[in-house]
């Protein structure tokens, strides 16, 4: 009985099977196709956007002559040969560019769905005279010792210079940042900083010893990696392996001294919420004692010369921590403590910052966290913190440019991305010229309102 019935009903099942098994094919091959039409359509509207920009910034108002930037711009970004069919319109003030470009399915057609409809739409305006005040946070950590710093000033001069060339009120603030970032000895005793006394530790002096003199007589070159601020290189040194004895021995008595940690300026981070707003809100920000942070920040200036001196005096060193110097940007497009920039409470001021960095984040708070430091190696915490500061700088109304500037790590360039406010306002600059021409663009680009869609 259960044979004869078994083979009556085995036809049934292979068909209830075929057709199961080809409506998950058909599934399966779906979300493929939109996954990767969904992919196509962020391309084209960084492309859009980046052509609108390109428009608006072209010093040209007529369709004809602001027809070739766009065609210009389309082609240099069309990394993927997209076949594109585009309109352009200018209405008064406003630049429309709509890109459309059909996905081609790769497993749809085979249910008769050769492509997909993808298009993408920017608008943005043409330069107005706007009074704008402009942060530029700048990376001196030491992966920007010797030619990324020289490439640095080079570009940031060419963006000062397209600062001056407007008649609007215009002030920028520069902020340095690696570990920490340096306010100034000159701020120890505002009521918004919390700076600990100056460590001042009297030595004794050292009970008398006995003291072989000895002279080196052979030498070994050594090769070891070394890793500074991400970037691992080699370095090689002399190490002494053979010793002689050279004379008598000698008496060495050790001086009493003073050993000193002193405040050199450098501020850290606050805990908790406080960490990811501007405004001082009654918690101080701490002081952090012992440590280096480079040149003082600058806070707005209308007098260009001065923010150009300042960017010239730049040096390299130290570790890379995002958050700090984030912060600090926003600080200087607020009307609170530490700066008090009162002009960024003008109802028609643009507030605009902008930041370059060469390198990851490879310290992050203290753990567990202690008096503001940046000691930490957690990268994953450190990313975190700096994408929300990103998302709380732009619902503060600030237009954030982001700029990667030779390095590799895909997982930093994601994160800058987003944190610029649109996607035509990250640039991934491999050399100086590519970093100049960045600056460029963001320089005439912050006299033009932000992107409308």
């Amino acid at each position: 009985m259960l044979n004869k019935y078994l083979s009556n009903t085995a036809g049934n099942i292979g068909m209830m099977f075929a057709v199961t098994s080809s409506m998950l094919i058909i599934g399966i091959a779906a979300a493929l196709d939109l996954a990767g039409s969904s992919s196509q359509q962020d391309n084209l509207q960084s492309m859009s956007d980046a052509a609108v920009l390109a428009a608006v910034t072209s010093g040209e108002t007529e369709y004809d002559l602001v027809k070739p930037f766009v065609d210009a711009s389309l082609a240099a970004n069309n990394l993927n040969n997209m076949d594109l069919d585009w309109d352009l319109k200018i209405d008064d003030n406003t630049v429309t560019v709509v890109l459309r470009s059909p996905y081609d399915t790769k497993i749809m057609g085979f249910v008769g769905k050769d492509d997909l409809p993808v298009s993408s739409l920017s608008e943005g305006k043409f330069p107005v005279e706007q009074p704008i005040n402009i942060a530029l946070v700048l990376d001196r950590t030491g992966s920007m010792n010797g030619a990324n710093m020289d490439s640095l000033k080079s570009a940031s001069a060419v963006l000062v210079d397209i600062f001056k060339e407007y008649d609007a009120d215009t002030r920028v603030a520069v902020v340095p940042f690696s570990n920490y970032v340096n306010v100034g000895l000159s701020r120890r005793s505002e009521s918004w900083i919390q700076v600990p006394a100056d460590e001042i530790t009297n030595v004794p002096a050292g009970e008398c010893y006995m003291s072989q003199p000895r002279t080196c007589t052979t030498y070994e070159t050594r090769t070891a990696p070394r890793t500074n601020d991400g970037v691992t290189t080699d370095h090689t040194w002399e190490q002494c392996t053979a010793y002689e004895d050279n004379g008598p021995e000698v008496e060495v008595c050790p001086e009493a001294y003073t050993r000193e940690v002193k405040w050199k300026g450098c501020i850290g981070s606050r805990s908790g919420l406080y960490n990811k707003t501007a405004a001082y809100r009654g918690k101080r920000i701490p002081g952090i004692l012992g440590s280096s942070c480079g040149q003082e920040v600058l806070p707005l200036s209308t007098d260009m010369n001065v923010v150009k001196d300042r960017i010239n005096s730049l040096s390299a060193s130290g570790e890379t921590y995002i958050p700090v110097g984030l912060i600090n940007g926003w600080r200087m497009l607020d009307a609170d403590r530490p700066f008090q920039s009162l002009s960024n409470k003008e109802e028609k001021r643009k507030r605009a910052l902008i930041l370059m960095t060469d390198g990851k984040n490879t310290l992050s708070l203290t753990d567990p966290y202690l008096d503001g430091k940046h000691t930490g190696k957690d990268e994953e915490e450190a990313n975190k913190l700096t994408s929300e500061l990103c998302e709380n700088i732009k619902e503060a109304d600030i237009d954030v440019w982001t700029v990667a500037y030779n390095f590799d790590d895909s997982k930093s360039k994601v994160m800058l991305q987003n944190c610029a406010t649109s996607s035509g306002q990250f640039f991934d600059a491999s050399n100086k010229a590519a970093l100049t021409a960045a600056f460029e663009e963001i320089g005439k680009s912050l006299f033009v309102a932000r992107l409308s869609r």
